[in-house]
């Protein structure tokens, strides 16, 4: 807070209510994560998603000054206080994400519940794309709760269209769920599964009902172009440490089972949040 002294004015940042929601969305991202960490680590383990956190070696339960958002996991030098085990760096960089994720979505969000309900939709994705990366599986259980999550505020928007616009309504929402994950399903289907999850399958229909056929596809383009170039950055990498510096061997290369999902959500959530429309970009460039 500061006093233009020449008007007498007091100017704060809820002068700028942006910059306010960001700083409340942003704080609150840090909290989600924290929990969104515990819910990965011990879903499909048999463990209680509830109850209080522990370490994952010594069992001993954390106090609050473990419990702290990214900042605990500093100050400890990324080790457990008691026993001295090494904490994973999960936990710091999916609270780190996911505040910078939701403090844009206060940024850009214009109304409150709005801006709730992607955090919402955020925090499913995430937890997808960590869950992915561990396990390179998609849990049918969070996958279903995004879709339904959608359906749900689809059924809502209803209440509040006009009566005339109510069928054009649905057949727009039902083409964007089948058309958006129509190319994912094809590359399925022809490579029998080879080529693509179907837990893949199931996540871009949450794309089509969440951003239509346009931007849907070209969240999942984006997708595409986002894992090819980090696919094949690490497989040159690789072959470049170990040619000019004999250091490692190929551990991936074109036929691994890399998870695909996080290049999906980073292209959906660039469309999502902050609007990014690649397709038009290639239009642009191309004419």
């Amino acid at each position: 807070m500061y006093i233009d002294s020449t008007r007498g004015t007091v100017y704060t940042v809820f002068m700028y209510p942006e910059l306010y929601s960001t700083f409340i969305f942003g704080v609150f991202g840090l909290i989600v994560g924290s929990y969104a960490n515990v819910y990965i680590l011990r879903l499909h383990t048999g463990k209680s998603t509830g109850g209080r956190s522990g370490c994952m070696s010594c069992g001993e339960t954390l106090t609050y000054r473990d419990l702290v958002p990214v900042v605990s996991y500093f100050v400890l030098k990324g080790k457990c206080r008691k026993c001295g085990s090494h904490i994973s760096h999960q936990y710091w960089l999916v609270e780190a994400t996911m505040a910078l994720l939701f403090a844009s979505i206060g940024f850009y969000t214009q109304f409150i519940s709005q801006g709730i309900f992607s955090a919402w939709l955020v925090t499913l994705l995430v937890i997808i794309t960590v869950y992915d990366i561990r396990h390179t599986i998609i849990p049918n259980e969070v996958v279903y709760t995004f879709i339904a999550s959608l359906i749900a505020m689809h059924i809502y928007i209803l209440f509040y269209i006009p009566t005339s616009a109510v069928l054009p309504y649905i057949f727009n929402v039902v083409a964007s769920g089948i058309v958006v994950p129509l190319p994912l399903f094809l590359l399925w289907l022809v490579s029998k599964g080879a080529c693509m999850g179907f837990g893949d399958i199931k996540l871009t229909l949450g794309f089509g009902l969440a951003l239509g056929i346009y931007n849907g596809l070209s969240a999942v383009f984006l997708g595409f172009i986002i894992g090819s170039i980090i696919g094949v950055g690490i497989i040159t990498s690789q072959k470049l440490s170990y040619q000019y510096f004999k250091r490692g061997a190929q551990t991936i290369h074109m036929k691994s089972e890399i998870p695909f999902a996080p290049f999906l959500i980073a292209g959906f959530l660039l469309v999502y949040i902050f609007g990014f429309d690649v397709i038009g970009i290639l239009q642009s460039i191309t004419l």
